[in-house]
């Protein structure tokens, strides 16, 4: 076959090949431009702001009711609030009969620092996984927004925001919500459904310093009338505790007693200080001539007859907590240990 032969027979497929490229680009330009707002992923700012502009956080369910409300002293911001909660449903007997009376709904004080804060870091700015535009009502249902789970209000810099929360997603924890305002419909990260649905767990402050067990390097234990001085030697994973009159002797039973004293942890927040109560122990922590906190322990008679509640306060707490009646009761039987 000579040449010329040759090239008029590739001319066609040549061009064929360049048509179905360009028609292959077309379509892919048209199924582009056609794709469903549903569809689209990415970063979707819901609405603006800053951690530290969120001002107030509700959520409310047929169950369940969470109020937190943001604070700030010398130290920092924290939040406080409420987790209401209803009684679990009773089931009725096995003879038939009619299920006995559900309890009241309790109530838990709340203060929350390093969970709220992480909280407020998630709503603003908002960010939603995917904007789904409106949805109609014949179609509400199918993302659980018929007979939505709750609702969330926030506050972010004296704006008021709103959104319905729907259902999760197809085989994944994401929620569908739903702006009452606007009527478009996101969905959102379940984060932050999940911490607003477990407060009583997920926001109550645990940790009772912001700084490390590191940072100190003195100590005073006031109780009773009496006081010691303490002073932290050692080095790094090695560190003890020892009296502040012989600074290089490892006091094993006054670390002890320390160690008691750290597995204290608060179980609930006091609305109010406990009436009549007695001062335990008080603790009053420094880095050098810096003062970097306390904690101060008490006790409250308790409903039970020769029983008594013990809570404790810290910087951090802002409020008394109710810690283990159980610890707290070693923890006073031992005191003599850590103050001679």
């Amino acid at each position: 076959m000579t040449k010329a032969t040759t090239n008029a027979a590739r001319g066609p497929l040549v061009h064929l090949a360049v048509l179905a490229v360009s028609v292959a680009a077309a379509v892919g330009v048209w199924t582009r431009d056609k794709e469903p707002k549903a569809l689209a992923q990415g970063d979707v700012t819901v609405w603006s702001g800053r951690a530290d502009s969120v001002e107030r956080v509700t959520y409310d369910s047929k169950t369940h009711k969470v109020a937190l409300d943001a604070k700030s002293d010398a130290i920092g911001r924290y939040f406080v609030g409420t987790a209401e909660r209803d009684p679990p449903v009773l089931m009725a007997p096995a003879d038939g009969g009619a299920p006995p009376p559900a309890g009241p709904r309790t109530t838990t004080q709340l203060i929350s620092v390093g969970g709220a804060d992480k909280l407020a870091t998630s709503l603003a700015p908002l960010k939603a996984l995917r904007a789904l535009g409106r949805i109609g009502d014949d179609r509400a249902a199918e993302f659980g927004l018929a007979e939505p789970d709750g609702t969330m209000t926030f506050k972010v810099a004296g704006a008021e925001h709103k959104l319905i929360v729907g259902g999760t997603t197809p085989g994944g924890g994401d929620r569908y919500v739903k702006d009452p305002a606007s009527g478009e419909v996101y969905v959102l990260k379940g984060d932050a459904v999940r911490t607003l649905e477990s407060a009583e767990s997920s926001l109550i402050e645990r940790e009772l310093h912001e700084w490390k067990d590191g940072d100190v390097t003195a100590l005073q234990i006031a109780a009773g009338g009496k006081t010691r001085a303490l002073v932290r030697g050692g080095v790094d994973a090695k560190k003890f505790w020892a009296d502040a009159a012989k600074p290089d002797e490892n006091d094993e039973t006054l670390g002890n007693w320390m160690s008691k004293l750290d597995r204290l942890r608060p179980m609930e927040f006091a609305a109010t200080p406990p009436e009549g109560r007695e001062t335990v122990v008080r603790l009053e922590y420094k880095a050098g001539n810096k003062s970097l906190g306390f904690v101060e322990v008490v006790k409250a008679k308790a409903a039970e007859a020769g029983k008594f509640d013990y809570f404790l306060q810290t910087e951090r707490t802002r409020l008394f907590a109710k810690v283990s009646a159980a610890l707290g009761e070693q923890l006073e039987q031992d005191l003599g240990s850590a103050v001679k």
